[in-house]
């Protein structure tokens, strides 16, 4: 594994899979795409309050979900005007992004900004957002890169080869708008490991791709630099932990809502357990 390629965790924040919480008989994951999405959402968050709830990847959910006292809502999704005022009735304080299609962006450049300054790229399920002194979205090509809850053997070369195209494209297009960073921060749709190396998406052989932030990046024609990699929802959290809104609180729920849900827990006040 690259040197200058680490796993970034704040210590105030724990990621969190909630995407394939069991509800109903079926993943949430399939909820969102029901007219009564944000009735189900609402429930689902009451019972993760009270600590209930399984997903289908790990089990139970994490006891220390227990008792969140207020809500964070970032992505695409949350400006849905039902959703908002469904969650609104909610009985504790509930705080939507004021940049919900890039979240975590201003925290994650104030992260950097020790350290120089550099890019953000927060790569999520439809499209690649790069941050700096200006921002440049790139849409995910769906014939190039079909979205894919399988993963056949047969066509992951291809595909990650299709992927590091696509990515470094972009980096080379945002250089040519931008100093070239002295950091750069990722963000994955996924799990991260603790050597920063993602887990499955609906990019086919993302799955324990170790190469692929050091590929992209030389391939992109950028010099090596300090990169963080974190969890897109981690990346949220940044902002839910700096909300003057929630400032009062000991622990927030972070959600994003965009293709898929991606989920966080903010905690001001630890003693922290080590973060999976």
């Amino acid at each position: 594994m690259n040197e200058l390629i680490t796993r970034y965790r704040s210590p105030a924040i724990t990621a969190l899979e909630l995407g394939d919480l069991w509800v109903d008989g079926r993943i949430l994951w399939y909820a969102m795409q029901e007219e009564n999405f944000p009735e189900v959402l609402c429930g689902v968050i009451q019972s993760l309050q009270r600590g209930e709830g399984a997903t289908e990847s790990e089990g139970p959910v994490p006891a220390v979900i227990k008792g969140f006292d207020s809500l964070y809502v970032a992505g695409g999704g949350s400006q849905e005007p039902a959703l908002r005022t469904a969650l609104g009735e909610l009985d504790f304080p509930v705080s939507f992004s004021r940049t919900p299609d890039y979240p975590g962006e201003e925290q994650g450049l104030r992260l950097l900004a020790r350290t120089g300054g550099g890019w953000v790229c927060d790569l999520g399920q439809s499209s690649f957002k790069i941050c700096a002194a200006k921002r440049m979205r790139f849409e995910r090509d769906q014939q190039r890169l079909p979205v894919r809850t399988d993963q056949p053997v047969e066509t992951i070369e291809d595909q990650r080869r299709q992927l590091r195209d696509w990515l470094s494209h972009s980096l080379r297009a945002f250089a040519t708008q931008c100093a070239a960073p002295s950091a750069m921060l990722f963000a994955l749709p996924c799990r991260v490991n603790a050597a920063a190396v993602p887990d499955a998406t609906s990019y086919i052989g993302m799955a324990g791709d170790d190469r692929l932030i050091a590929d992209i990046i030389a391939a992109a024609g950028l010099k090596p630099v300090p990169v963080l990699v974190m969890n897109d929802a981690e990346l949220a959290a940044l902002d839910a932990l700096a909300e003057p809104e929630l400032a009062h609180c000991d622990k927030t729920l972070v959600l994003t809502l965009g293709f898929g849900l991606g989920a966080a827990l903010v905690e001001r006040r630890w003693p922290r357990r080590v973060n999976g």
